[in-house]
């Protein structure tokens, strides 16, 4: 144990503030998971024989290395953890970087390599912990003028937000807008179709969602068209129609009891899907719509 010993005089010497030299290299900065593993390299000092390394957390050992000098029989390295809450946890890996499995957020903070040579440098590593982000979802709140123009307003938002996830929103590869809500203005007489796609980030991990403004304009279009129809009107299949275009929609939507002016968040493992084939002749007819429940 008489290398037992050895950690714990230069533990003593860690405390006292002798034998150590910072590093002139900045932290370096490390992203992890929640729930993943992540590892902090170790680089060693040129052309110097390296006699111990000592991980600490926050100031506290947790390994202890005391490597074996070339010249003897064993150069198997002695490794001793010192972290009883973490010991399954912490790994030392190749060329003596410690990796961390399973992360909580209690393992950030800053991590110091002690290597003792001739001349002892210390590395230092600033560990973040993140969680990635969940279920992408877009709210839009549609109104339909008279003149025939639409006004979407659209809202994003993610099921496990904090305080370092970003939102923007882009159009034909382009960044339009870096926040969650977007008002558009579509006009059937001298707008084409457009896709919009808003991406969520944190610094571990990106969802995006696009949608077509052109369908949710249209689908607002008829259904008030088939509001303001007489009952004495009778709908008439577009197909038979050679002057109505037909446009396909596809939306996820939900099923609510009652009608309310919440809007309609969408996402991506709603469990309703409507294919709606939308005409719109110079006469109001109604759509096509077929529901297929409980499609995944």
């Amino acid at each position: 144990m008489i290398w037992l010993l050895q950690f714990l005089e230069l533990l003593s010497s860690l405390g006292s503030g002798i034998t150590v030299s910072q590093t002139k290299a900045p932290p370096l900065l490390v992203n992890g998971v929640l729930g993943e593993s992540v590892t902090l390299p170790l680089k060693f000092p040129a052309k110097e024989e390296i006699q111990f390394i000592t991980w600490l957390h926050n100031e506290a050992a947790i390994i202890f290395i005391q490597i074996k000098p070339p010249q003897t029989q064993n150069t198997d390295p002695q490794i001793q953890n010192t972290d009883p809450q973490r010991k399954n946890r912490l790994k030392v890996i190749q060329y003596y970087s410690l990796q961390i499995n399973n992360l909580t957020m209690e393992d950030s903070g800053v991590y110091r390599a002690q290597i003792t040579t001739a001349n002892s440098e210390i590395y230092v590593y600033n560990l973040s912990i993140f969680e990635r982000l969940r279920n992408l979802q877009v709210a839009n709140d549609t109104q339909l003028f008279g003149n025939g123009t639409c006004e979407i307003q659209l809202t994003c938002f993610v099921e496990n937000p904090d305080d370092h996830v970003s939102f923007r929103w882009q159009a034909a590869g382009n960044t339009i807008l870096e926040e969650a809500n977007l008002t558009i203005s579509w006009d059937p007489k001298n707008s084409s179709e457009e896709t919009y796609t808003c991406i969520a980030k944190n610094p571990v991990s990106n969802l995006s969602f696009s949608l077509s403004v052109q369908s949710l304009c249209k689908g607002s279009l008829c259904s008030s068209t088939q509001q303001t129809q007489s009952p004495a009107e009778t709908p008439r299949d577009s197909g038979n129609d050679p002057t109505c275009p037909e446009n396909t929609v596809y939306a996820r939507v939900t099923h609510p009891n009652t009608k309310t002016g919440i809007p309609i968040p969408m996402k991506n493992n709603d469990s309703s899907t409507i294919y709606s084939v939308i005409c719109q002749p110079k006469q109001p007819i109604s759509s096509r719509v077929t529901v297929l429940d409980n499609i995944v």
